[in-house]
C-alpha cells in the first residue's frame, strides 16, 4: 500500500512542474513587463520590481506573475499594506510559471538574514490578528543563498481560502542552515489553509506551525535534511497526508495543550547519522492520530507521553495510532473507517490563447453592478471550452447560468462573482468540469449532471447535488458555506465553513472524504442520512457565542468516522451535543459533559466511529463489566456493562443483553435485567456471580460480575459517624525506630521491611454488638497514592489469638484489650523484634510475628490494577473471626513479605474518614431465609418418621441459609450412636435424611443437629 502511496506522491510531483500561464489581456501582473522590468536572469538584483508590483496591488485578488528565470532578491518581499489594518496583507498570489522554470533564489550573505534570533522571511505574507483572506505562494523554487542562517523560505498566513502550491525551497548552505522552510507561527489566527505538493531540503525546521488558530491541512509534502525537526507543531489543529520525510531527526514534534495533529499515509526514513543516533519518528505530547505510516530505522515509531492505543506501535509500521480511547456510541470496529481516497487529478485544459474572456466581445463588466448573466450565458452557449474572469472588480449575475455544451474550465484568474444568480451545471460534451480561483462565485452552484466536477481555490456559498444524483466533486481549498449531496462522492482536502444559519453539510446516501474541515459558528456540521459514508481527517470546530441547540453531528442510519476532532471557543459557548447516533430506530448522544474538555474550551477527540463494516467474518460481542464490587446490606449496588461489538449481525446500535444470577446463596433482583447498566438487590448476603451476556444475533458472549454482599462494615474508627460498631479507634502501628513510644495520634499508618526500621500495622475490630452467628469475613485496606505503585506489594496478615481475657501474650507484652495510647514495638502482642518477610506454612513461622499467640491468615495483595485494590476474604480469615473471643476484640497484624525502602501508607483516623481498614462481616439472620422468606430460626425440622416394621428413620430439614451442618443421634445417657450427616448443605430446599435404627436397643434417642446458625433437637422412641 505504502509503495503506491509514494508513486503517487512521486508521480504528482513530476506533474506539477506543468507550465502555468495566462492570456494577453487577463490583467495578470507581470513583473518582467512595465512599468516593473524585473530582469530574471539571476544576476540582477530584482527585489525592488517584484516588491513595487506586490505593493501597487493591495488587496485585489491580483496575480502577482513571475515567468521562468532566477529572481535575485536581497531584501524580503512583503504582501502590500494598507491605511486599513482589516485590509492590510490578503488577497495577493504570487505565481509563479512552475516548479522548476520560476526561482526565486536569496543573495548570498544577505544582510538581515545573518541572524537564527531574529530570522527573517524571503517572502512575509503579513502578521495578524485579521485574518489575511486568499493569499498564496504558487508553483515556484525558492532558495536561501549561502550565508543566511537566520533566513526563513515564506512566512505564511492566509484564512479561509489560501494556499501555498508546488513549491519547492532549499537551504543553500551546505550544512542545511537556515531557520524554517516555512514558516506559519509569527502571526496570530493563522488559516485555515492549504500547503501541497511542498518539498524542503535543509533549515532547522521544515514546516513550523504555533498558535492555536484556525487551522492547517498539509498533503504531499516532501522533507529531508532538517536539523531540528521536520514537522513541529505547537498548538495547532494540523491535519497531514502523504507525508515523506528523509531525516536525521525526528519527523514529527508534536506539542502543546491545544495541539491536534492527524496524520495519514506516509513514510519516514531516518538518515544514520554519527551525530544524531536514531530516536522516535514522532515525538508526542498532545492529541494526535495516525494511520498508514512506515518508518524506517528509527529506534521508534512513536514516543508519547499519552499511553496511545493502536496496533504495529512496536514495529516499522504504524498501523494506526490513537493518543486517547477511541469513542463510539453504537457497536462499531475499533478503528478508523479508511473510506477509498481518490487524487485530485489534472483534468486537460486548453491552452490560454483559446481561453474566453467574459469582458472581451460578451461585454461582461466588472464593478458597475450590471447582471452580466446573459453575457456568461452566451459565451458557454456559443461554444466556448474556457471562460476566465480578469479581478478587479467585482461581477454581478442576478439569474441563474447554466454551464452546458462545451463548457470544461471556468477560471476566475481570482475574479469575483456577486449577486442571486446560481450557477446549474447541465450536461455537456466533456465529462468533466473545472470552477477555479475564484474570490467568490455567484449565489451557488447546483449539479443537475453526472459530470465530474473539480473546485479549486474558490468561495461559495453553497453547493447542492441535484435530488436524484450527479456526478463525483472534488473541492481543493474551498470556503463554502452549505454543501447537500446526493448519493454521490465528495473529495475535500482544505475545506472551511462558516455558516450559522443551517446544517454545514447533509450527505443523503452520498460517500464523503475531507482532508481537513474548519467549521465556524454553530448549528449541525454534518447530517449523515439514508446509508451515507462521511470520513472526516481533521476537523477543526470553531464555536461562537451563540446558544447550541443541534448537535454537532448527526448520524442518523448511517456511516461516520472522526479522526482528530478539536473544539475550540473563542467566544463562549460549547456545543452541548457532540453527536446523536441512530440505528434502527434507537438514538444515542454522546454530550460534551461526559468528555474531558480541552485547553481551547471544547472536547478534543482523537478518534470517533460509528458504522457497520461492509466486509469481513463477523465476531462475538465481547460483553465487559466491573469484574468485584462490594455490597453492605439493605443497599442495592449499579451494575455497569458495556459490549465491544463489530456492528455486523444485526447491526444495531446495541447489541441485546441480559443480567442473571449464575451462583449465590439467595436472589439477585434486577431493575432491569435487559438494560446496559441497572441496580440489584439481594436478599442474603454471601458471594454471587452475575452473567451478562450479550446476543448480536447470531453470537453470544457472557462475562461475569462477582458482587461480595456483606451484612455489616466496621471501620478501625467510626469516621462517618454512621453509628457502625467499630474498633475503639484502635488503629495504631508500631516502629522499631523508636521501640517505646506509642505511634496513636498518627493520621497514616506505615509499613515497611527492611533491616533497621521496620514497622507492622495493628487493627483492632470490635464484634460485640454482632446481631448473629458469623457467616463470612473480609479485609479491605486502601493504600494512599496506590497509583504511584509500580508492581503488586503483598503483606502478611495474622490474627491474634485469645484464649481468655487474662491470656498471658509474655513478659511486658499487653493483652487483647491493648490501648493504641500504650501500643509499642517492644510491647506490642505477638510481635517479634525483626521486620517481617514471608510466613513458611510448612514450618508455621516467618513474618516477624509470634505464631505461638498468633495464627497467620492469609497475604493481602495491593495492586493497583485490581478492581479491590486490596481484598482478602478466605476460608482461614473468615474462621478467626468465628472464633468466640472472649473480650469480643479481634487484633490484625499486617507486615510486609518482602524488604522495601518505601513506607507505604494506609489512612487512618480522621484523615482516611472512609478509607480506613476496613473489616467486612456477614451474619446469619434467623429470621428468614438466604431468599427472604420469613423462617423463624433459620430452619424447618420434620418429626422423625419410624417404620415399625423395618425401623428405618427419615426427617426432613430445611435451611434458611447453607451452611456446614452436622448430624448426630444419642441415647437417652448422652452416649453418641450415629452421625447421620457432616457436610455442607443447601438452603431453601427439603433435604430428606434418612438412618436405620434396627440395632438400637429399646428406648430415648436425641436427633441433634449443629449448624453454623442454629443448634436444634428433636426426641423419638424406638421399640425394638
Amino acid at each position: 500500500m505504502f509503495q503506491k502511496i509514494l508513486f503517487v506522491v512521486f508521480t504528482l510531483f513530476s506533474l506539477i512542474s506543468a507550465q502555468i500561464s495566462f492570456p494577453l489581456g487577463s490583467e495578470v501582473v507581470d513583473v518582467t513587463k512595465e512599468p516593473y522590468f524585473a530582469k530574471g536572469d539571476g544576476k540582477a538584483d530584482d527585489t525592488e520590481a517584484i516588491q513595487r508590483a506586490l505593493d501597487d496591488h493591495p488587496n485585489g485578488d491580483f496575480i502577482i506573475y513571475l515567468p521562468h528565470g532566477t529572481y535575485k532578491i536581497s531584501k524580503q518581499l512583503s504582501w502590500p499594506k494598507s491605511e486599513e489594518p482589516t485590509e492590510a496583507y490578503r488577497r495577493t498570489i504570487l505565481q509563479g510559471e512552475s516548479m522548476g522554470g520560476t526561482i526565486l533564489i536569496l543573495k548570498d550573505n544577505a544582510r538581515g538574514f545573518d541572524n537564527p534570533e531574529i530570522p527573517r522571511a524571503m517572502i512575509y505574507t503579513g502578521i495578524g490578528p485579521h485574518p489575511r483572506h486568499r493569499n498564496a505562494v504558487r508553483d515556484m523554487s525558492l532558495r536561501t543563498g549561502k550565508g543566511n542562517p537566520g533566513a526563513i523560505g515564506i512566512r505564511f498566513n492566509a484564512a479561509s481560502q489560501g494556499t501555498v502550491f508546488n513549491v519547492k525551497i532549499f537551504s543553500g548552505d551546505k550544512n542545511g542552515a537556515g531557520v524554517a522552510g516555512i514558516d506559519m507561527g509569527f502571526a496570530e489566527n493563522v488559516g485555515p489553509l492549504l500547503l501541497k505538493n511542498i518539498e524542503v531540503r535543509g533549515f532547522d525546521i521544515g514546516i513550523y506551525t504555533r498558535t492555536p488558530f484556525f487551522g492547517m491541512t498539509l498533503e504531499h509534502i516532501s522533507l529531508s535534511g532538517q536539523r531540528k525537526y521536520g514537522i513541529e507543531n505547537w498548538d495547532q489543529a494540523l491535519t497531514i497526508r502523504g507525508l515523506r520525510s528523509r531525516n536525521s531527526v525526528p519527523a514529527i514534534y508534536n506539542t502543546g495543550e491545544y495541539a491536534m495533529l492527524t496524520l495519514i499515509d506516509g513514510t519516514l526514513e531516518y538518515v544514520p547519522n554519527k551525530k544524531k543516533p536514531a530516536g522516535p519518528a514522532i515525538i508526542n505530547e498532545a492529541g494526535l492520530f495516525v494511520r498508514g505510516v512506515t518508518t524506517s530505522k528509527y529506534k521508534t515509531p512513536i514516543k508519547s507521553t499519552t499511553p496511545g492505543l493502536g496496533e504495529g506501535i512496536k514495529g516499522q509500521e504504524i498501523l494506526e495510532y490513537v493518543s486517547e480511547n477511541l469513542i463510539n456510541l453504537c457497536h462499531s470496529p475499533k478503528a478508523s473507517m479508511r473510506v477509498p481516497v481518490a487524487e485530485v487529478m489534472e483534468l486537460p485544459k486548453q491552452t490560454p490563447s483559446n481561453w474566453v474572456k467574459i469582458t472581451g466581445d460578451y461585454g461582461g463588466t466588472a464593478g458597475d453592478g450590471r447582471d452580466v448573466s446573459k453575457a456568461i450565458q452566451q459565451a458557454i452557449d456559443d461554444g466556448a471550452e474556457t471562460i476566465y474572469f480578469p479581478p478587479k472588480g467585482r461581477y454581478t449575475i442576478n439569474r441563474d447560468v447554466f454551464i452546458r455544451k462545451r463548457v470544461r474550465h471556468i477560471i476566475g484568474t481570482e475574479g469575483r462573482i456577486e449577486g442571486t444568480g446560481r450557477f446549474i451545471i447541465l450536461d455537456g460534451t466533456f465529462p468533466d468540469l473545472t470552477i477555479e480561483r475564484f474570490s467568490s462565485f455567484g449565489n451557488g452552484i447546483l449539479h443537475k449532471s453526472n459530470r465530474l466536477l473539480l473546485l479549486k481555490n474558490v468561495m461559495v456559498k453553497s453547493y447542492e447535488g441535484d435530488v436524484d444524483g450527479a456526478g463525483d466533486v472534488y473541492m481543493e481549498d474551498v470556503s463554502v458555506d452549505q454543501i447537500k449531496l446526493n448519493f454521490q462522492h465528495l473529495w475535500a482536502r482544505q475545506l472551511h465553513m462558516n455558516n450559522d444559519k443551517t446544517t454545514k453539510i447533509i450527505n443523503n446516501g452520498g460517500t464523503i472524504w475531507v482532508l481537513g474541515l474548519t467549521a465556524e459558528n454553530g448549528n449541525t456540521i454534518l447530517h449523515n442520512k439514508n446509508k451515507g459514508k462521511a470520513e472526516l481527517a481533521g476537523v477543526h470546530v470553531i464555536s461562537n457565542d451563540k446558544a447550541k441547540v443541534q448537535p454537532m453531528f448527526i448520524n442518523d442510519s448511517s456511516n461516520i468516522s472522526i479522526e482528530g476532532l478539536r473544539e475550540t471557543t473563542i467566544r463562549g459557548n460549547a456545543f452541548h451535543k457532540i453527536i446523536e447516533e441512530t440505528r434502527k430506530g434507537l438514538t444515542k448522544t454522546l454530550y460534551a459533559k461526559d468528555l474531558k474538555r480541552g485547553a481551547s474550551g471544547g472536547v478534543n477527540i482523537p478518534l470517533y466511529v460509528g458504522y457497520i463494516p461492509q466486509t469481513g467474518n463477523n465476531i462475538a460481542p465481547k460483553p465487559e463489566t466491573l469484574n468485584e464490587q462490594i455490597l453492605v446490606q439493605p443497599n442495592k449496588i449499579r451494575l455497569k456493562g458495556i459490549v465491544d461489538d463489530d456492528g455486523r449481525a444485526d447491526g444495531l446500535c446495541e447489541v441485546p443483553v441480559e443480567w442473571t444470577k449464575a451462583k449465590g446463596p439467595g436472589r439477585a433482583v434486577f431493575l432491569d435485567h435487559r438494560s446496559y447498566e441497572t441496580d440489584v438487590t439481594f436478599t442474603a448476603s454471601g458471594r454471587y456471580d452475575l452473567l451478562f451476556k450479550a446476543h448480536d444475533g447470531q453470537l453470544k458472549g457472557t462475562d461475569t460480575a462477582r458482587v461480595f454482599v456483606f451484612d455489616k462494615r466496621y471501620s478501625t474508627f467510626d469516621h462517618n459517624g454512621d453509628n457502625v460498631p467499630s474498633g475503639r479507634g484502635a488503629d495504631a502501628w508500631v516502629s522499631e525506630f523508636d521501640n517505646y513510644t506509642p505511634q496513636s495520634n498518627d493520621s497514616v499508618l506505615r509499613i515497611s521491611y527492611n533491616n533497621d526500621n521496620s514497622s507492622k500495622i495493628y487493627l483492632k475490630f470490635d464484634l460485640s454488638a454482632l446481631p448473629g452467628p458469623l457467616s463470612d469475613a473480609a479485609l479491605q485496606l486502601n493504600v494512599k497514592n496506590i497509583d504511584k505503585i509500580k508492581k503488586p506489594i503483598q503483606w502478611n496478615v495474622f490474627g491474634l489469638k485469645e484464649i481468655d481475657k487474662n491470656y498471658n501474650f509474655g513478659e511486658d507484652k499487653l493483652g487483647p484489650e491493648w490501648k493504641e495510647s500504650e501500643l509499642t514495638w517492644a510491647n506490642a502482642p505477638g510481635n517479634l523484634d525483626e521486620g517481617g518477610g514471608l510466613f513458611n506454612v510448612r514450618k508455621g513461622i516467618g513474618g516477624g510475628v509470634d505464631t505461638r499467640f498468633a495464627d497467620h491468615l492469609g497475604v493481602i495483595t495491593i495492586d493497583p490494577k485490581a478492581t479491590l485494590s486490596s481484598f482478602l476474604r478466605s476460608p482461614s480469615f473468615t474462621q478467626f473471626f468465628k472464633r468466640k473471643h472472649p473480650s469480643g476484640l479481634y487484633t490484625l497484624i499486617l507486615t510486609g513479605t518482602e524488604k522495601s525502602s518505601t513506607e507505604y501508607q494506609i489512612s487512618a483516623k480522621e484523615q482516611g474518614r472512609d478509607f480506613a481498614p476496613v473489616l467486612y462481616i456477614s451474619y446469619f439472620d434467623s429470621t428468614k431465609s438466604a431468599g427472604g422468606e420469613s423462617m423463624q430460626g433459620g430452619y424447618q425440622l420434620s418429626k422423625v418418621n419410624i417404620d415399625i416394621y423395618t425401623l428405618k428413620c427419615s426427617f426432613d430439614l430445611v435451611l434458611g441459609y447453607p451452611q456446614f451442618v452436622q448430624i448426630e443421634v444419642y441415647n437417652e445417657f448422652g452416649k453418641r450412636m450415629m452421625i447421620v450427616a457432616e457436610k455442607d448443605l443447601e438452603s431453601e430446599k427439603k433435604l430428606n435424611f434418612q438412618f436405620e435404627a434396627i440395632s438400637f436397643p429399646t428406648g430415648k434417642y436425641i436427633l441433634k443437629i449443629i449448624g453454623e446458625a442454629f443448634t436444634t433437637q428433636q426426641s423419638f422412641y424406638i421399640l425394638n
